[in-house]
């Protein structure tokens, strides 16, 4: 976290590894987050912003964000689990064609999705808060 803007709303700096062998190579990015909760939803915003604190690093491509957006709301049938809906809008910036991008991104919400699973599983279970 760079900064905190309010209660709810930050401005973060996030660093991703290289990605597919290295054919995407390392990216940072300077968001402004915001989260929320109405009711038993909980919903995570963000998109990318400048922050002159944070300029640009050596060998690491800035990528940005637009509106990005988790939704956590537990199912009906079975309140003791979650669903996620992740709305994500990434320009990952740099030369490589949109349609490896695309794959790249794909199995990374995937592999996200996967850890969070077993994190959760193998963790006690968390105050409800957003």
């Amino acid at each position: 976290v760079l900064q905190k803007i309010g209660k709810d709303t930050v401005i973060t700096h996030e660093l991703a590894a290289e990605a597919a062998g290295n054919l995407v190579g390392p990216r940072d990015f300077v968001s402004v987050r915001c989260a929320k909760r109405r009711g038993s939803t909980c919903v995570l915003a963000g998109m990318a912003t400048h922050f002159g604190e944070m300029p640009e690093q050596k060998g690491v491509i800035r990528g940005e964000h637009g509106p990005t957006c988790m939704v956590l709301h537990p199912l009906a049938e079975s309140p003791s689990k979650t669903k996620l809906t992740w709305l994500l809008s990434i320009d990952l910036k740099g030369w490589l064609p949109k349609t490896i991008i695309n794959q790249v991104l794909s199995q990374t919400q995937v592999d996200f999705a996967n850890h969070l699973r077993k994190h959760l599983e193998s963790s006690p279970a968390p105050e409800a808060r957003c």
